[in-house]
């Protein structure tokens, strides 16, 4: 429910700007959306995702999490320093007078609150404090929309205002999200850095790689448009978030999925494994093909009763977004069995090739949205293809090993005269 409405809370603040900005800042905003939310995300989510699993560690076995946790906190700042740093190379990828003034502000206060809010939400979860979890996305998103629909109340139209709104709101999440819990921070033996940095490193190379996928095109429009296409960012992310609607509510079912797969793998049931993550796969794909025509059917309409846009997607390249995100969440699944089957270099290496291949993709094209719909979808299918090979070899080499434990087992029991 946080997420759905966080998803919701941002298609209403992207109609409420496109609305008031012109659109060229529209398409500056979408970039800097793209920066934040991919940078960001990329790079604080491992750092969440090992919170929670060092604090859950300690808490299973008794021990209080508040030096972990702050441990954690030292390892975000040093993260959170060294991206700010990487701003200007950053603006290298983008036009530069698309990400400047306020905006490179809301980039840099953006970054600094991803680093709190994912920090945040590793020790929620790890709580099992989900209600606060939740209450974090739903205050970012609905604040959001509040501010901006105060700011279009009041007739202001500069595009910084509504940039420093990213930067901002999540502050705003933690607030309400911390402002009830307790015994967070319970004392316990000083922890190491090897609580933190187990996988850290591939995990940071893989989301960072899943990222920049899934928020690239944005960027590569802004970055390939011709003088007279300034609008074409903003257009492109209209349709970029008509068209992954479903992945909003995927991450709902991807918040069980990896605890279910590691529960199966480490008590060796392989081949109930593979099942539960076929059927996912199976019905992932399904549901992708009636939601790609839905797309491509009802989009264009949408687009235009939502943001109000004077220019818009066509069908065929709302098709094409849909399809390629139905592949990413197939895919997703798939790097979620190779985490739980403990293989989190062929997980990263695969979102790294993936990448790879969007960025070539999209550089042999030459038409603006189409290469960039192109290089998104034959990213996604290397991705998935990438997985799925992985996956199918170490799930043969877990249950042959899984079968010679056993057949040793049975020729060590004693023989009946």
């Amino acid at each position: 429910m946080g997420l759905a409405v966080n998803g919701a809370a941002l298609i209403v603040f992207l109609a409420i700007a496109s609305r008031r900005l012109t659109p060229e800042d529209y398409s500056a905003l979408g970039v800097l959306w793209a920066l934040v939310f991919g940078v960001g995300n990329g790079i604080m989510q491992p750092l969440e995702q090992e919170v929670a699993r060092a604090v859950s560690a300690r808490r299973a076995r008794g021990i209080g999490a508040g030096p972990v946790i702050r441990r954690a906190v030292a390892l975000g700042a040093v993260f959170a320093a060294g991206v700010c740093t990487l701003v200007l190379v950053g603006q290298a990828f983008v036009r530069r007078d698309t990400v400047n003034g306020w905006l490179l502000v809301a980039f840099v206060v953006g970054l600094l609150a991803f680093c709190a809010g994912h920090l945040t939400r590793g020790v929620l979860s790890s709580h099992h404090r989900f209600g606060a979890y939740a209450s974090f996305f739903a205050t970012d998103g609905v604040s959001r929309v509040a501010l901006a629909a105060a700011l279009a109340a009041a007739g202001i139209s500069a595009v910084g205002a509504y940039g420093m709104l990213f930067a901002v709101t999540p502050f705003l999440g933690i607030a309400v999200a911390l402002a009830r819990p307790r015994g967070l921070l319970q004392e316990g033996p000083e922890a190491s850095w090897k609580e933190l940095t187990t996988a850290l490193g591939w995990l940071l190379l893989g989301t960072v790689s899943l990222s920049l996928l899934i928020q690239g095109g944005t960027i590569a429009v802004d970055w390939l448009a011709t003088a007279d296409q300034r609008q074409a960012a903003g257009v492109f992310l209209n349709g970029l978030q008509t068209a992954r609607i479903p992945l909003f509510l995927f991450q709902a079912i991807l918040a069980s999925l990896l605890p279910k797969l590691s529960r199966l793998a480490s008590t060796g049931a392989y081949a109930d494994f593979e099942r539960a993550l076929v059927r996912l796969v199976v019905a992932i794909l399904s549901v992708g093909l009636v939601t790609t025509v839905v797309a491509a059917v009802v989009g264009p309409g949408f687009i235009d009763l939502a943001f109000g846009a004077q220019a818009a997607l066509t069908s065929r390249d709302l098709a094409l977004l849909a399809i390629a995100f139905v592949v990413v969440m197939a895919a997703i699944c798939l790097d979620q069995a190779l985490v739980a089957l403990s293989s989190h270099s062929r997980m990263a290496l695969g979102w790294f090739v993936a990448l790879g291949v969007f960025v070539t993709v999209t550089a042999l094209g030459d038409d603006l949205y189409l290469r960039v719909e192109l290089g998104l979808l034959a990213g996604s299918l290397a991705a998935m293809l990438w997985m799925g090979v992985h996956v199918a070899v170490l799930l043969r080499h877990h249950a042959r090993g899984r079968a010679l434990d056993l057949s040793e087992a049975m020729a060590e029991l004693p023989v009946q005269q």
